[in-house]
């Protein structure tokens, strides 16, 4: 009997001594929670993002913001987000930005709802900044890091049959202001470096449609679009054109339109889905 009463205490401190591990430990983990915040599209484009964050396999709570932050309903969404994920424990968010380029007015815009900066992005929307207990880590976004050249590259290659002979134009959806769209700009240059050194192309170039910019500006976006395919062909180099899109479903169509009549292929695969985009996104949170 002794024995079996010395057996129980004795489990019954081993369960105890154990108890503060196992507190601390989940403790630990529901102090963060991450906020993964895209654009939005068509329900296509959505359910793509929705499966490569499922994919990225983030250890901690998560929640995904579909929206650019501009109206009254997605700056209460947003709240809503966050205050969910506090209330869970968080102490720290991390927000990962599914965004080609950090220079648009949705980067500034959700930047300036959650508190990380002062500027808002949309100046016509006035909309005030949500309440938050938590510490924002806010990421950069995709911009020129290696993933993206490497999934291009490879949208390349598809439909390469001699890269010395061929020039590979990226074009993105670009921003409406100009001071952005020169960045833009600088990282297409700087992705195109990786993709010649890599691929062996004659040229790489880059170009951005600026889709949602006023008439004039898009109309002089697509003129230097054409310019640069009618100048690879000129060169005698076959032109080979790659989107910079995060999701299918967005401007493909409208760039296949704008480019008829001239003589190159076209990869109008987007940047998803590709697990290598899942693995971004996890290496975006600690």
């Amino acid at each position: 009997m002794n024995k079996l009463i010395r057996s129980l205490i004795a489990c019954g401190v081993s369960v105890l001594l154990l108890l503060p591990l196992c507190a601390g430990s989940a403790r630990s983990e529901s102090e963060t929670g991450v906020l993964v915040m895209a654009h939005g599209g068509t329900s296509e484009w959505n359910k793509t993002v929705k499966k490569a964050v499922k994919a990225a396999q983030i250890p901690y709570p998560t929640r995904i913001f579909f929206g650019m932050g501009d109206t009254p309903a997605q700056q209460r969404e947003l709240q809503d987000m966050v205050s969910e994920l506090e209330d869970d424990g968080a102490h720290t968010i991390y927000v990962v930005p599914l965004l080609v380029s950090a220079y648009s007015e949705v980067a500034r815009q959700w930047k300036y709802l959650l508190g990380v900066d002062v500027q808002p992005g949309f100046m016509n929307n006035p909309l005030f900044p949500i309440q938050r207990r938590s510490a924002i880590h806010f990421s950069e976004p995709l911009n020129d890091s290696s993933v993206v050249a490497e999934i291009l590259l490879d949208r390349a290659h598809a439909i390469s049959s001699s890269p010395p002979k061929e020039t590979v134009l990226i074009i993105a959806h670009g921003p409406n202001d100009d001071t952005d769209n020169a960045k833009w700009g600088q990282i297409l240059q700087n992705i195109a470096r990786q993709m010649k050194d890599r691929g062996g192309y004659k040229n790489v170039e880059g170009a951005t449609l600026r889709d949602d910019a006023p008439s004039a500006v898009r109309k002089q976006a697509v003129e230097k679009l054409r310019n640069q395919i009618q100048s690879a062909d000129q060169a005698g180099t076959r032109a080979l054109v790659v989107t910079l899109l995060l999701a299918p479903g967005g401007i493909e169509h409208k760039i296949g339109v704008e480019l008829r009549g001239l003589n190159y292929a076209f990869n109008t695969k987007a940047l998803l889905p590709d697990s290598r985009i899942s693995e971004w996104i996890r290496s975006q949170v600690p």
